[in-house]
């Protein structure tokens, strides 16, 4: 593959003496599907998708799983190894940068499959013909990106983790644009939920951004989709990740990607699109409203029927979400969405107003990284 043109020099430099902890076999021995785990901390949950992909239903010669670490301080890289030792698909790389824009650029550089898909440390695989029906799917629509349904499933997660990933789920919670809780199958557009290439892709529009620390996929599904190429989305190829857990980790996670969407609009400008500025438009209005009672009649109206409409709109999405969540969440989920939205509002505000990118050493926690 060629040299990474979206990344820094030296980063460049690291990912062509990038050594794998086993030999690589020689291109022609190259297998189908070169399956990549950016991780981070994962210990306690890279056994279990690790399991998933080994039990796929597919020619075990035609699949590679490269396993690439964000130098975890938790046992990460210890359970990955035991795994390599007893199947050699399993490989472990070093992603030096620590945050998951690198880890998908380190990955790309290296796999040697037809085809690259992308799968988190903190995922689960429901469908043991995940790989498989990538396989078919790839051939049958001609697509060079295939976009996957993310569901959240809340698991052992508890009763607030329900209601966020119901909150989520709903059209008040995420992007009216976006596929990732869909359930299409055809055509689609790949910037929400692209996560499966034909490793010519990267050759065509370049490799992960490094310098994002959050929306880098997005970035990436935006070049694919500029560059004209076709995508395709299944429920077929559905992979399970868990929501957050806490109204805290709701808040990290979406003032990230906050972060990521001012990053995309700086270096995209074509991608600014008027509803990604409502988050932003709910947070600066708070002072306002906080102000109502001193702004006299009819003034004060004005925030007090917006903010009381958001109210009303959180509590009616809400009750939507209960037919499927159940009743008894129905005032967790009305205030899942004001965390939700006022994260993404102070993360892009942040992000406009000229935030620097991380360094490594602020990589963020497994946690902090998850969807």
């Amino acid at each position: 593959m060629s040299a990474p043109h979206d990344m820094p020099p030296g980063f460049r430099t690291l990912i062509g003496s990038q050594r794998m902890e086993d030999p690589v076999q020689d291109e022609d021995g190259a297998p189908a599907i070169t399956v990549v785990l950016p991780v981070r901390n994962e210990a306690a949950h890279i056994g279990d998708v690790l399991a998933d992909l080994r039990a796929q239903d597919v020619d075990a010669a035609e699949v590679e799983i490269l396993v690439v670490d964000g130098r975890s301080t938790d046992e990460t890289r210890e359970r990955v190894r035991a795994i390599a030792a007893e199947d050699p698909r399993v490989r472990l790389l070093d992603n030096p940068v620590q945050l998951s824009s690198g880890a998908r650029a380190v990955g790309a550089a290296a796999a040697r499959g037809r085809y690259v898909a992308y799968v988190d440390g903190h995922c689960r695989i429901p469908s043991r013909t995940l790989l498989s029906d990538m396989l078919a799917l790839f051939e049958s629509s001609g697509a060079d990106c295939l976009a996957r349904p993310q569901p959240l499933v809340a698991g052992d997660g508890g009763v607030l983790a329900r209601a966020i990933a119901a909150a989520r789920h709903s059209p008040f919670g995420h992007s009216t644009r976006s596929e990732i809780f869909g359930a299409t199958e055809g055509p689609v557009s790949p910037v929400s939920s692209g996560a499966m290439y034909r490793r010519s892709v990267f050759e065509q529009v370049g490799n992960f951004d490094t310098a994002f620390d959050a929306c880098e996929d997005v970035e990436f599904n935006y070049r694919v989709e500029a560059a004209g190429l076709q995508s395709w989305s299944s429920p077929r190829l559905a992979v399970a990740y868990e929501p957050r857990g806490s109204y805290r980790g709701l808040w990290k996670q979406m003032l990230r990607y906050g972060l990521g969407r001012a990053r995309l609009h700086s270096k995209h400008p074509a991608a600014f699109s008027v509803e990604s500025l409502i988050p932003a438009g709910f947070v600066l209005g708070l002072p306002v409203l906080a102000a109502a009672p001193w702004l006299g009649f009819p003034i004060a109206w004005i925030p007090l029927g917006l903010y009381g409409l958001y109210v009303l709109l959180s509590l009616l999405f809400a009750a939507r979400a209960t037919s499927t969540a159940g009743w008894p969440l129905l005032p967790l989920i009305a205030c899942a969405f004001p965390v939700l939205h006022a994260g993404l509002g102070c993360g892009y505000i942040r992000g406009r107003l000229g935030r620097m990118p991380r360094s490594p050493s602020e990589a963020p926690t497994a946690e902090e990284e998850r969807v």
